[in-house]
């Protein structure tokens, strides 16, 4: 590890991310690109994780957690999507938005029920808003949940649920009135086993393809009325919850893949050799190198102050947004000129290049767009929200 990577960290929070970053190299990188190539999630890494006591890290001591913070997250979500992409987006079924949901806006008897076995690595949990046509647009959701007696009845489908293949457990973004807009949507957590609820067959995307994202329709699904987690008209509770994971999931990803990509092509361009001298020694090639370096380190700042400020009680919409669209553009940089210089191994299947690319580029849509993340930035600077 670099001394810059030291920056800020204290002696705890250094060995939780150099233990990860070996228990990753050893045991989950090996079977990366095969997870990749097969569209099979490495679900067994997250008990692994939870064997090890990496699953549950910002949950309580009373739910069994390390009551750790977000930088804790952080620091072991990248060093697995170093190691496998795969595995750090399927680390968010324990450590990620539908936990977080959970932990601060559920019910004592529903905590009671879901987290512990969270914790454990026995329970992985699945986020699903996006709609085909609602997806930043959260107040148009059309998935509708009526109450019936004791029994909401869930009638709809939801696209692009990440981890929908492996999960137990889904928290389900619904129309529950004929209120307009997010006055009218809420959320029901929904176990996988509910009658008149079908997961449907892995999406075939471009990257992660070892996430077990898929469709999730629900046909006269009857859900009990207990498993209601929030009711109409308090989205901007649930999106208050969700600024953390904003941060320790899609941005913390990015930065991983592309410290892993900037590793390999700087292994690449040190052995390859080239009219009688290795790639590495070529100035134009370094500076190449240089950049790759720079756009990763401001990237890390970024995203480390970030966290901090969250776990400071600091955190702020501008931290967020910023950190994203940054973390998100660096990664696709980073990562397609790994795969330039690496010529055409870059393109093979062979090597790690394609995949690093294609594992990062759906990030710049998921968790909000770029560009509505850069509208966020704007409206909060515009408003007087942001100060540096």
């Amino acid at each position: 590890m670099s001394s810059m990577q030291d920056f800020g960290l204290s002696e705890e929070q250094r060995l939780i991310r150099d233990n990860v970053a070996a228990l990753a190299r050893e045991r989950f990188a090996p079977g990366a690109a095969s997870a990749d190539k097969n569209y099979r999630p490495p679900v067994e890494n997250i008990k692994v994780l939870a064997e090890h006591g990496y699953t549950g890290l910002f949950m309580p001591s009373e739910h069994g957690g390390a009551g750790l913070g977000l930088m804790e997250n952080v620091l072991v979500a990248e060093q697995l999507a170093r190691a496998c992409a795969n595995t750090a987006m399927l680390f968010s079924c324990t450590d990620g938005a539908t936990p977080r949901a959970i932990l601060g806006l559920a019910n004592p008897a529903q905590k009671q029920r879901y987290l512990p076995a969270i914790v454990k690595g026995d329970l992985l949990t699945a986020w699903s808003m996006s709609e085909s046509n609602a997806g930043s647009d959260v107040g148009n959701v059309q998935c509708r949940a009526h109450l019936e007696g004791d029994t909401f009845v869930v009638n709809g489908s939801k696209l692009w649920c990440t981890a929908a293949q492996v999960s137990h457990l889904f928290l389900v973004l619904v129309r529950l009135s004929d209120e307009p807009g997010m006055k009218g949507v809420g959320a029901l957590l929904i176990d996988r086993e509910t009658p008149g609820f079908t997961v449907g067959n892995h999406l075939d995307l471009l990257g992660l393809r070892g996430t077990g994202m898929a469709e999730l329709v629900f046909d006269n699904c009857r859900v009990p009325a207990e498993n209601l987690l929030l009711g109409a008209g308090r989205m901007r509770d649930l999106f208050a919850v969700l600024d953390a994971d904003r941060l320790s999931g899609n941005p913390t990803v990015c930065l991983g893949v592309a410290q892993s990509a900037f590793e390999a092509i700087v292994g690449h361009l040190k052995e390859r050799v080239q009219f009688g001298k290795p790639l590495a020694e070529q100035q134009g090639l370094q500076w190449k190198l240089a950049d790759m370096a720079i756009d990763i380190e401001a990237a890390r700042a970024l995203l480390y102050r970030a966290a901090m400020r969250v776990d400071a009680g600091q955190g702020s919409v501008a931290d967020t947004s910023i950190t994203k669209a940054f973390v998100n553009q660096m990664a696709v940089r980073v990562t397609n000129e790994a795969m330039q210089l690496a010529g055409a191994y870059g393109l093979s299947e062979e090597y790690p290049y394609e995949r690093h690319f294609r594992d990062v580029r759906g990030m710049s849509i998921g968790y909000g767009t770029v560009e509505i993340h850069k509208s966020s930035i704007a409206r909060e600077a515009i408003a007087g929200r942001y100060s540096v």
